[in-house]
């Protein structure tokens, strides 16, 4: 495998099935729109899930983490923000990790977001082990497709 340009980290993980929350979050008005003007990406209705599966990337995905990331900002009470990081899944679709600032958030668990359902585009199945290259700088911002 080719190494990641400098200012990115790559991560490995699990494909996992979601609680089915995401799909009504992502198409909240005020979420999708800050993931258009901050992100880059018109989400699809959900998350692709994944659970890292070694003790080395758990610890980069605590290095990634601690970085300021590109916050998206809750409009309405009751919501928490969350960080957000451009990746790659696979080298082959573009989307964004996204990172809930909530205490019981499982520490293991990415939510990468993109404008295609992932699962569909790669095949993924449950249980494929599917490379994600963080991007730690924040990229020029792009219209959406």
């Amino acid at each position: 495998m080719e190494s990641p340009p400098s200012g990115s980290l790559v991560l490995r993980g699990r494909v996992t099935e979601g609680l089915r929350e995401s799909s009504f979050f992502t198409q909240i008005p005020w979420v999708r729109e800050q993931f258009i003007t901050k992100l880059g990406i018109d989400p699809y209705p959900g998350t692709l899930n994944l659970d890292i599966i070694d003790a080395q990337d758990l610890r980069k995905l605590k290095e990634i983490k601690k970085r300021k990331g590109i916050e998206i900002i809750p409009a309405e009470p009751g919501f928490c923000s969350a960080k957000s990081f451009h990746v790659s899944v696979c080298g082959k679709i573009e989307g964004a990790l996204i990172i809930p600032q909530v205490p019981d958030y499982p520490e293991s668990k990415l939510e990468i977001i993109s404008s295609v359902r992932i699962r569909d585009v790669l095949p993924l199945k449950v249980g494929d082990v599917v490379p994600v290259e963080v991007l730690l700088t924040e990229k020029a911002q792009k219209s959406p497709l």
